[in-house]
């Protein structure tokens, strides 16, 4: 069976990311980019909802805002240093993260969970120590 020429298929690699990103395009749902550095890209407005995986990633230094991550998998993963302006992580299943020193000014994580503790507020956060409700 031969696959349609038009079919999406996610980026594999930081570098195929990058480069359809600055191509122009925007959203990638389904994209499996757990282990990649993808330290200091810019990916602002970017969409990677939804089902995408990002386990072990490192987002350091990266520009994302506004970009959505709603209704993924975000584990163990480091956005120390990003600007997460305006970023949604609505929905997200969120373990593990490092947000030391991110600009979060305006970031959702409304029904987001962090191991099992559900965001019910626009401002909240979870309870010290990632806590389980």
């Amino acid at each position: 069976m031969s696959k349609r020429s038009n079919a999406y298929t996610p980026p594999e690699s930081r570098e195929e990311l990058v480069q359809r990103y600055e191509g122009g395009e925007r959203h990638f749902p389904g994209t499996d980019l757990s282990d990649a550095d993808l330290s200091g890209v810019n990916l602002d407005g970017a969409s990677f909802e939804s089902l995408s995986w990002f386990f072990n990633s490192n987002f350091e230094g990266a520009s994302m805002q506004g970009t959505s991550f709603r209704e993924c998998n975000v584990k163990c993963a480091s956005f120390r240093n990003s600007d997460l302006t305006g970023a949604s992580f609505k929905l997200a299943a969120i373990e593990s993260i490092d947000l030391d020193g991110a600009a979060m000014n305006g970031a959702r994580f409304v029904g987001a969970t962090f191991y099992g503790y559900t965001i019910e507020d626009e401002n909240e956060l979870p309870p010290a120590g990632g806590g389980t409700a």
